[in-house]
């Protein structure tokens, strides 16, 4: 807008004049992809050869998020409570069997190292 040399006085004549640059840039970039439109042979060779070495495959997303996954719980979950901690009865077994509460390891908790990590 500055290399027009025009005073523009009201904020409508700016976006006017705005819209109307954007259009000829826009309608110059078309008539230059137009021109560029008959592909060279290199550039044809470089198209195929890209081509080559990574196919286009179809995407289809409603295969990937339309496809159920059965989960089966996990041997942690079947001793877990609502809440994500041990139930009750997993607790006393460990406390009973002197292993970890955390990992089930075979130490006490306090010298747990995937409970500090």
């Amino acid at each position: 807008l500055a290399l027009t040399g025009q005073r523009l006085k009201t904020l409508q004549q700016l976006i006017d004049q705005t819209i109307k640059l954007n259009n000829c840039y826009h309608n110059k970039i078309r008539s230059n992809k137009k021109a560029d439109s008959t592909p060279s042979t290199l550039k044809n060779e470089d198209s195929l050869k890209y081509k080559k070495k990574f196919p286009v495959k179809p995407f289809t997303p409603s295969a990937l998020t339309l496809a159920p996954k059965s989960r089966k719980p996990t041997k942690i979950a079947s001793v877990l409570n609502k809440e994500g901690k041990l139930n009750s009865e997993e607790q006393a077994r460990r406390e009973r069997e002197g292993i970890c509460l955390y990992c089930g390891g075979k130490h006490e908790l306090d010298s747990c190292v995937k409970r500090i990590a």
